[in-house]
């Protein structure tokens, strides 16, 4: 069966590899400090997301695994909601770029299928504190 500790771990991986300046984490508790998202180029999170198994008719492989990973993707700004929303567009194309070149997941899937955004905001202190939270959809037989 999949181990969904491999798939966040190959995409740590491929992150740091891919991204510079960025603080990476995988699996720790969510980012709730606007100041770390404010370091350098933004805090990114790694976190399992959902696992569905079904049945594969063909070859001998006898499962379909359904796996989705999340890559929270946060920045913040001092200045203001504008330029917090341009940081994160900019981060995001970043985190993306890297993902897409290598649709394996460091081998750790059989194909990414395709990828889900939802984003957050909080401007409630005086700090504009954004989020992308990707979803990256993929497939593996087991």
């Amino acid at each position: 069966m999949i181990n969904l500790k491999t798939i966040t771990a190959g995409v740590e991986t491929i992150l740091n590899a891919g991204l510079t300046g960025y603080t990476i984490t995988r699996n720790e508790e969510r980012n709730v400090d606007p100041d770390i998202a404010a370091q350098n180029n933004g805090w990114i999170g790694i976190y399992r997301g959902r696992l569905e198994y079904e049945t594969y008719a063909t070859g001998s492989i006898p499962w379909m695994a359904h796996i989705e990973i999340k890559v929270e993707v946060q920045i913040a700004s001092f200045t203001s909601g504008e330029d917090a929303e341009d940081k994160l567009q900019d981060a995001e194309k970043a985190v993306i770029d890297v993902l897409v070149a290598d649709k394996k997941l460091n081998n750790t899937v059989d194909m990414t299928n395709g990828y889900a955004i939802d984003y957050e905001y909080n401007a409630d202190e005086e700090i504009y504190h954004h989020a992308a939270i990707i979803t990256i959809k993929a497939e593996a037989r087991c």
